[in-house]
């Protein structure tokens, strides 16, 4: 029985000779590993459908060792995400986020396929400078699995008009000084405004944002400590902190 479904390539990997094994994260049913036949071969039909980054429709049947396209209908490659080494670098630790996770239901999934769609659109075309959408991207992936970060108060106590804010990365929220514990880290307030901006601002607006300087980077320092901390694995960040 066939399977169609929209999917996003993940990765990645040769299988056998000829073949090609790739992870998919579609709307329909979330992570799916599947093998394509003969796609090594350079005027194989469905050679495209084994790109990182490649959005379309996949066709599957099962076969005796798993998963195997039959058909693909390219929807975007993302063609420039490989010319331009910053944003290849900012998709791929999206696309690195996303093989760490797995969703516990179809709202979830379906909220995460539409912003990876929109996170690799606005790296792709939009004019937004660098790690602006990765950085928004985390935010709206920790929103979805049910702890977002950014608040205008302190979780524990509720105070407001907070001096200075601790990440408590147990619980994945921000705390005044007179709740803190030994696990918190004090979040600068350069990063503590680029978090609101970002939080604020949707993902076509990005490119009019222009955060002080070193301030993205300190704020992405502190969404992938909160990530790891949460999902207990080391995000692939080749070529971000540079």
């Amino acid at each position: 029985m066939s399977q169609k479904m929209q999917a996003i390539v993940i990765k990645s990997s040769q299988r056998k000779e000829k073949d090609a094994s790739v992870l998919l994260f579609s709307l329909e049913s979330g992570k799916v590993w599947a093998t394509l036949k003969g796609v090594k071969n350079p005027k194989a039909k469905m050679k495209t459908a084994q790109s990182q980054f490649a959005y379309g429709e996949f066709v599957l049947e099962e076969g005796k060792a798993g998963k195997i396209v039959t058909s693909f209908e390219m929807i975007e490659n993302f063609h420039e995400l490989c010319e331009d080494v910053d944003k290849f670098f900012e998709a791929s630790a999206v696309l690195g986020a996303l093989d760490k996770l797995d969703f516990s239901s179809t709202q979830e999934r379906a909220r995460a396929f539409v912003l990876t769609l929109k996170t690799l659109k606005g790296i792709c075309f939009g004019q937004v400078k660098k790690n602006y959408c990765l950085s928004k991207f985390l935010i709206e992936l920790f929103k979805i699995c049910g702890f977002g970060l950014f608040s205008v108060k302190c979780s524990c106590c509720g105070m407001k008009s907070v001096e200075r804010f601790f990440v408590d990365y147990a619980i994945g929220e921000l705390v005044c000084a007179g709740c803190k514990t030994f696990a918190c880290e004090e979040m600068p307030k350069t990063a503590y405004m680029a978090l609101k901006l970002l939080d604020t601002t949707d993902f076509e607006k990005l490119g009019t944002l222009r955060l002080s300087a070193g301030s993205e980077l300190a704020l992405l320092h502190v969404l992938v400590k909160d990530f790891e901390a949460h999902f207990d694995c080391k995000l692939n960040l080749i070529g971000i902190f540079i």
